[in-house]
């Protein structure tokens, strides 16, 4: 009776342990992808084109709330131009799961932006999908919804 208990005992010790460093690893992405959410919206109103050359992949596929389809070029023009200008970028509610080398981010922005002097001021929810390639976090898609008041 005794082997047996000690048994069972092992066999929960060597599960637990199995499992433990991929969920502390996992949730070490989680906020890695948690903090370059931040960063990018910080980086968007700071600095413009040069945060889509940080934060996006050269093949991302964007998606706005008008249902315009972009790539890594025009987010560029767009901010570079000064057709897209935004004061301010708050994210909040972000949730991440992670597959691997693949991170879905979902969250929500306030922003003060506009867009070919349009106010688009607002709230937005949107997902991010993030792929770790040669040892760095890119975002390949991005798609955004507004929520309506």
């Amino acid at each position: 009776m005794k082997n047996k208990i000690a048994t069972g005992l092992l066999c929960l010790l060597a599960l637990s342990l199995a499992g433990g460093p991929k969920v502390s690893a996992m949730a070490g992405v989680e906020d890695q992808i948690k903090k370059l959410e931040q960063d990018w919206a910080q980086a968007t109103v700071k600095d413009g084109a040069a945060a889509v050359d940080q934060y996006e992949a050269d093949d991302i596929i964007s998606t706005d709330p008008s249902g315009r389809v972009t790539d890594k070029a025009q987010d560029k023009k767009d901010l570079s131009s000064g057709d897209l200008k935004f004061q301010s970028l708050e994210v909040s509610d972000l949730r991440v799961r992670v597959y691997g080398d693949t991170a879905v981010a979902a969250g929500t922005t306030a922003l003060k932006s506009t867009f070919k002097q349009q106010d688009i001021s607002g709230t937005y929810r949107y997902t991010d999908t993030w792929v770790k390639r040669n040892g760095k976090w890119q975002v390949v898609a991005s798609q955004a919804t507004r929520v309506q008041q």
